[in-house]
């Protein structure tokens, strides 16, 4: 029969016999593509598509657009096309028959995955900034794109979700810019977006971790085309996160597996998303696909580890527990950046994330990561502007108040300090940012962090 492209008004109701040989399953479970052999009702047994109809992206929105976020799916049905949380975990309710699925585990299981550096290295083309201020007309373009492109994210992953098709132009657009910026002050960049992205925005958190990507891919080697490529997957990597129950997403508990499975499911949708957007990247989508695998195996959706995990979504889980670890959540306040970046070190130790990755996140950040707030030796504070090579611990930063507290001129030269240059001048601890409810690195919170799994 013709696959309906709208759902069924009828008012035929389930009998409470009929009701008892049905499941109730989320609308997100259904698999795009799936052939329901037995009508589909909502909870009160109301028809909403007939027997031997196909499941579709525009079918699902319909459904979601009743008001609707649970539907009766015949047992016999129920396995075949929903992601199911029964069984044997996540890896077999993932294991249904999809078309993409395939493709991509084919690219990962064939050994594509290397990433070919064609052109010139980004980094070859970026001159060192030394013991310098942020210039302020750049500041001031980046906070102007920062709130546009912000503008444009939202815009195009509101539709998307609406089931709009999209082209690629705005991602690339958006990846391409940033990189010119980076080539002229990528410390003023990511300085700028810490500045001005929110916490709990979701496509400020999207922005914040493309941003950190690139700058790590970068200092990695790769050229302007995979740095693109790299910004356009941070830019859509966790979309699916917004098909993820908002009772779950925001809830401040510890999460059970019904939860967890969820969560787990959100780089699936993410895909689902993404076949709105024309001319998109096979190595976008591979990186949004792999981007919460663990090195050690323990991530998902394949549970995959080391190399048979792209180098781009190895940058991208480092990238994105940064800037999550380091923002507020409805399961704990934010942490201070120097012990995020302790946490992260941890995790490369342990094989969570790669070290490599790590290293280079350690090279353009250093250990008193850029934007965070430090107590000098001589009793003053500062604020962390930039790197300074390979000097982790000393790195450039601007004095903002003395050693008796009193403010002092941030743009004047004596305040501006290469710690490595200075004579009996050092950083005598890491300070929360003034204001906030920031919290040091803690074992508990270390464990907590890797059980939550959000974007930790």
């Amino acid at each position: 029969m013709t696959t309906p492209t709208a759902i069924d008004s009828s008012p035929t109701q389930l009998s409470p016999e009929e009701k008892s040989e049905t499941t109730l399953v989320s609308v997100n479970d259904l698999i795009i593509g799936k052939r329901i052999q037995f009508p589909l009702h909502d909870v009160n047994g109301v028809l909403l598509l007939a027997a031997d109809s196909t499941i579709t992206a525009e079918i699902k929105q319909a459904v979601r657009n009743r008001g609707e976020t649970t539907v009766r799916v015949a047992n016999e049905d129920v396995r075949r096309i929903t992601f199911s949380p029964q069984g044997d975990g996540l890896n077999q309710s993932l294991s249904l028959d999809c078309e993409m699925f395939r493709k991509l585990d084919a690219i990962i299981d064939g050994g594509l995955l290397a990433v070919k550096v064609k052109g010139e290295p980004v980094k070859e083309k970026i001159k060192p900034a030394g013991r310098k201020g942020y210039d302020p007309e750049q500041r001031a373009r980046l906070f102007e794109s920062h709130q546009q492109n912000g503008l444009v994210m939202g815009e195009m992953l509101a539709g998307v979700l609406r089931g709009q098709a999209t082209d690629s132009a705005a991602l690339s657009a958006v990846a391409t810019h940033y990189l010119h910026e980076m080539t002229i002050d990528s410390d003023n960049v990511l300085s700028s977006a810490i500045a001005q992205f929110s916490d709990g925005d979701f496509v400020s958190h999207a922005m914040e971790t493309t941003l950190l990507a690139m700058a790590i891919g970068i200092e990695l080697g790769l050229d302007a085309e995979n740095v693109r490529h790299l910004g356009m997957a941070g830019l859509v990597h966790d979309w699916g996160m917004m098909r993820v129950p908002a009772h779950i997403r925001e809830n401040p508990d510890r999460l059970d597996s019904v939860a967890m499975l969820e969560i787990k499911k959100h780089p699936i949708h993410s895909l689902e998303l993404q076949e709105k957007i024309s001319n998109l990247p096979r190595v976008v989508t591979i990186a949004a696909y792999q981007a919460h695998e663990r090195m050690n195996g323990t991530g998902y959706p394949r549970g995959r580890s080391g190399e048979s995990i792209h180098l781009f979504a190895r940058i991208l889980q480092v990238a994105d527990a940064f800037v999550g670890m380091t923002s507020r959540r409805p399961y704990r306040p934010a942490m201070m950046r120097y012990a995020a970046m302790e946490c992260l070190i941890r995790q490369a130790k342990e094989r969570y994330v790669d070290a490599k990755v790590v290293r280079c996140l350690l090279k353009i950040q250093s250990l008193f990561p850029v934007g965070s707030y430090v107590s000098l030796s001589d009793g003053s504070v500062a604020q962390v502007i930039r790197r300074n090579q390979d000097h982790y611990t000393q790195p450039i930063v601007v004095r903002i108040q003395d050693g008796e507290g009193n403010s002092v001129d941030p743009e004047a030269d004596e305040n501006i300090i290469d710690l490595h240059k200075a004579e009996n001048l050092t950083v005598s601890q890491a300070l929360p940012t003034p204001g906030s409810d920031e919290i040091e690195f803690g074992l508990d919170y270390y464990n907590s962090s890797l059980d939550h799994e959000l974007e930790d």
